[in-house]
């Protein structure tokens, strides 16, 4: 007997009352680890009989056999019939996300196209949220940028208002806005339209977006006619055009074919513990979009119960559930699931697993595209997994084993050696993070030496995070140094300062201005990218953000002492006064072009004393 069989056996003997005082009758059951945190939810036909399988049963799984050694505690729900059971269970798992239930990883609410029909006139917005208001909803889209491109192309030629005034069916005085002058909205804000006319928009919107578009097509096209037999050419052309617009749009399907039914097309795979769906949503016969989910603790050898899991809580809070649905494998509780969503959609829903035909074939394209993308995740392809591709690139030109969470990116600013600075600009996960922007001021150099200046910007920004500065406590994992040769050398001669044992290893690279060669120690030939490489892209608006941080700092250094230095020569204008003067104003140039009555606003500022400025000025 193996472990996990004699844990169940020692549990089942040692603590019968696990389940021996459940009922058996219908309902949902809730196993609990020692710290009351519930770790599973099922449904039964009958409760105890259930619950003691899984002490009992010696095939259960090494997933279950795992779970089991973890359980103190079965509490229950009694439900009247097991289509209760099967809304309760998904809901249960919703709220509680048991660690040992396959769902829906990463739950998202996507967006809808919403009509609010419960208004005298009907507005259409986005929202992420759908109710049972007494309102339209149609989606769900997987994208909220291609949700706004089908709410804009649908105002084109069905005109709703998208505003969210409060109009009532008369006497609306509202001044139009620019959608009615563009042809966006027939103006009820301010009575523009009838409301038997409106209504009449908001009915073939309703149909164009329920998938009927062959009746929306036809009236347009009768429309037509009849306005050309009446030698009513304007109302015959905008039919027209409205016509081509939405022929075109429903020529911009993905997949036709010979069927004009509503139907979801469903595919999965899976692999250690992890699985992929993909759907396939067939709307009036025509594929009209794509979407996948990941369901986590799912393994090849459950895929009944996953498929299973993903059924009860996908359609759970969708708002239109298709008369068909195709799988790819027979699942568990097959009829009762047809019945629930047969009562959801109010006529009868089919669930099939075909084994030829047309269906089969759709039903292999879904699960193809599931293994497809189910394979990009485990080898991390960068986009699907929202990492920026270019820091891929780039930690592969340079052969580095761990990715490029953190880049920081060195320039070296001054005339001279007066007013000499560096800066240090942050990159993280690509995006630039400025909270972690630091500017250095030289102390050290004399003359114009940039090497000698590099090297102690770098050594006194690692030094700062040896001794604990929280302001410098993040390392990089690669340093961007903006210069050539000379410029990597120093910053290589000053991490050479610190012990290996104190500072991990960091890899370095340079970026020379006019050819945009990359020099990476140890190599004598520079790395040299295409001009039109994203990855020379990246690293080129690092190194120009920095010289740009660095830049400004010098700047700043110099204006404020021009600044000093010329307002020192004024009598009787000390530092309060000068203070005093450049909050006010903000800069020498304003000082200058002020008047004396704007000097003698400044608090502190004697007529005397603006006479003395406005002279030296």
């Amino acid at each position: 007997m193996k472990s996990g069989e004699r844990e169940n056996a020692r549990k089942a003997q040692a603590l019968p009352e696990l389940w021996q005082s459940l009922p058996n009758v219908t309902g949902v059951y809730l196993m609990k680890a020692s710290d009351s945190s519930v770790i599973y939810v099922g449904k039964a036909n009958r409760l105890r009989t259930r619950v003691r399988s899984y002490f009992r049963d010696k095939s259960t799984s090494a997933l279950t056999s795992q779970m089991m050694r973890y359980v103190t505690e079965v509490d229950y729900i009694v439900t009247e019939t097991e289509v209760e059971a099967l809304i309760l269970e998904s809901n249960l798992i919703k709220a509680h996300q048991p660690r040992y239930n396959v769902k829906l990883k990463d739950d998202k609410r996507y967006p809808y196209l919403r009509v609010t029909t419960d208004e005298p006139f009907p507005r259409i917005h986005i929202t992420r949220k759908a109710e049972n208001d007494g309102t339209r909803y149609f989606g769900p889209f997987v994208y909220v940028r291609s949700t706004r491109q089908v709410m804009k192309q649908l105002t084109k030629f069905f005109p709703l208002r998208t505003c969210t005034l409060p109009l009532t069916e008369t006497g609306n005085t509202y001044r139009v806005c620019l959608d009615y002058h563009i042809g966006r909205c027939p103006g009820p804000c301010a009575d523009k339209i009838r409301g038997t006319d409106y209504d009449a928009i908001v009915q073939k919107a309703c149909q164009f977006l329920s998938g009927n578009t062959d009746a929306v097509v036809k009236e347009l096209t009768e429309q037509m006619e009849a306005a050309a037999e009446a030698l009513d050419f304007e109302t015959a052309a905008k039919c027209r055009d409205t016509l081509k617009d939405v022929q075109q749009a429903i020529t911009t399907q993905h997949m036709d074919s010979v069927s004009s039914a509503d139907e979801d097309v469903i595919g999965i795979a899976a692999r250690t513990d992890i699985a992929c769906v993909q759907l396939l949503r067939v709307r009036d016969g025509k594929l009209l979009e794509r979407e996948h989910y990941y369901l986590n603790d799912a393994a090849p050898d459950s895929l009944v119960t996953a498929l299973s899991a993903f059924i009860t809580q996908y359609y759970q809070n969708a708002v239109f559930v298709p008369k068909t649905i195709v799988l790819p494998m027979p699942i568990e509780s097959m009829e009762l699931i047809e019945n629930w969503l047969s009562e959801k959609r109010g006529s009868r829903v089919g669930l099939h697993a075909p084994r030829a035909g047309r269906l089969r074939k759709l039903q292999t394209l879904a699960s193809k595209n599931a293994e497809i993308l189910l394979t990009q995740r485990e080898q991390n392809v960068v986009y699907s997994s929202g990492v920026e591709p270019a820091l891929v690139e780039l930690q592969e030109l340079l052969g580095l084993k761990h990715p490029l969470r953190r880049i920081e990116a060195y320039d070296i600013s001054n005339l001279g050696d007066r007013f000499a600075v560096g800066s240090m600009v942050v990159l993280e996960d690509g995006k630039p993070a400025s909270s972690e922007y630091r500017r250095f001021r030289i102390r050290s150099v004399e003359g114009q030496n940039d090497f000698a200046m590099m090297q102690e910007v770098i050594a006194r920004r690692f030094r700062r995070a040896l001794t604990g500065d929280e302001k410098f406590n993040k390392l990089p994992d690669l340093i961007l140094i903006d210069g050539g040769k000379g410029q990597l050398s120093a910053a290589q001669t000053a991490m050479k300062t610190f012990e290996p044992s104190q500072l991990p290893n960091t890899p370095m690279i340079a970026l020379a201005k006019r050819v945009e060669e990359i020099f990476v120690p140890g190599k004598s030939d520079p790395i040299v990218l295409r001009e039109d490489n994203p990855t020379l892209h990246m690293i080129q608006r690092l190194r120009n953000e920095a010289h740009r941080f660095a830049i400004t700092y010098h700047r700043r250094l110099r204006q404020k002492s021009l600044s000093e230095s010329v307002l020192d020569e004024i009598p009787n204008v000390g530092p309060k006064r000068k203070q005093a003067l450049l909050q006010h104003f903000g800069s020498i140039d304003a000082i200058r072009e002020a008047s004396l009555d704007g000097l003698l606003s400044v608090k502190g500022i004697p007529r005397s004393v603006a006479e003395n400025i406005r002279k030296h000025l």
